[in-house]
């Protein structure tokens, strides 16, 4: 016991409160770090400016075709944009038929996750996991993995490409042509 009290009597008041000072940031510190963890014990990333730019866009176009807003559709969508599907990717779906699938589907409700996204200039590459309310028994695609090619336009993006392919056992990706008719468009 004297031992200790000598030693507690070493520290001077400055010494004191400079010991307390690094014990309470070094007990900040990890509370902070603590808060960044996920459940998983990881990290949580925190969205690029570009992610959250993009996840707009992609969602604005998604809530056009829901609301059948022909006009917001296309300011979003380029005149030469075509859709490649991962299940007939040498046969093009042209705008125009893109944009006439998507509008004869009912609403669906879509999420998307897993963004990246990618600069080059007036261009970005934007990828992400794209899973897609459809009706069961639809033939439609549950989910896919998207990438889609932006471009600026003036001071707007548009979508020039497309390139979707499923990731469940549906061989169609919604605003494709059905297979039948891809495969008669490329014979013609």
């Amino acid at each position: 016991m004297v031992r200790g009290c000598r030693l507690f009597l070493l520290f001077t008041s400055y010494d004191m409160k400079t010991l307390l000072i690094f014990i309470g940031l070094l007990l900040s510190a990890s509370v902070a770090a603590a808060g960044q963890m996920g459940a998983t014990g990881r990290t949580v990333p925190t969205p690029t400016r570009n992610v959250t730019i993009f996840t707009e866009l992609e969602n604005s176009l998604a809530d056009a075709v829901q609301k059948r807003d022909v006009q917001a559709i296309d300011k979003l969508v380029a005149e030469n944009f075509e859709l490649r599907s991962g299940t007939a990717p040498g046969v093009p779906t042209a705008r125009e038929e893109y944009v006439k699938q998507l509008l004869q589907l009912p609403p669906l409700e879509s999420r998307i996750s897993q963004m990246a996204v990618h600069e080059y200039g007036d261009l970005m590459m934007v990828s992400y996991l794209w899973k897609i309310g459809v009706p069961a028994g639809s033939g439609l695609a549950q989910s896919a993995f998207v990438v889609d090619t932006w471009k600026r336009n003036g001071g707007n993006w548009q979508l020039l490409v497309r390139y979707a392919s499923p990731l469940d056992s549906a061989a169609l990706i919604p605003g494709a042509i059905p297979p039948s008719e891809q495969s008669l468009r490329k014979k013609i």
